[in-house]
């Protein structure tokens, strides 16, 4: 299961669920419709989370970037390419620390 998809089921029961609370607070009494109040928050945010688990559950939309739509073999090269690529760069600031360290011992015995 993909992170995306795991996403879209976690919005998608999450969203049904505060749109049912929703229904029950109409039901219930505790939300008017003739009075808007606090409590029209709880069905209106429902909505939202179950109008954005589709495309994240795609691997689209505004949640793509931290729910990627990738199988494990995807993610394991991906992240196995962030590691080499970090591991690169600590590397060129390291040869960067040895040469200004090299430099700097070569002008300090030039000053002796």
């Amino acid at each position: 299961m993909t992170p995306a998809s795991s996403a879209r089921r976690l919005l998608l029961g999450t969203g049904l669920g505060l749109f049912l609370a929703g229904g029950f607070g109409l039901i219930s009494g505790v939300i008017h419709l003739d009075e808007p109040s606090i409590g029209f928050v709880i069905p209106l945010l429902g909505l939202i989370l179950i109008a954005l688990s589709g495309p994240t559950g795609r691997g689209e939309g505004p949640l793509s970037n931290w729910f990627p739509n990738e199988d494990n073999e995807t993610l394991a090269v991906r992240v196995e390419a962030d590691l080499n690529q970090e591991k690169q760069n600590e590397d060129v600031g390291n040869a960067w620390a040895k040469l200004e360290h090299s430099m700097l011992s070569k002008e300090l015995e030039g000053e002796e």
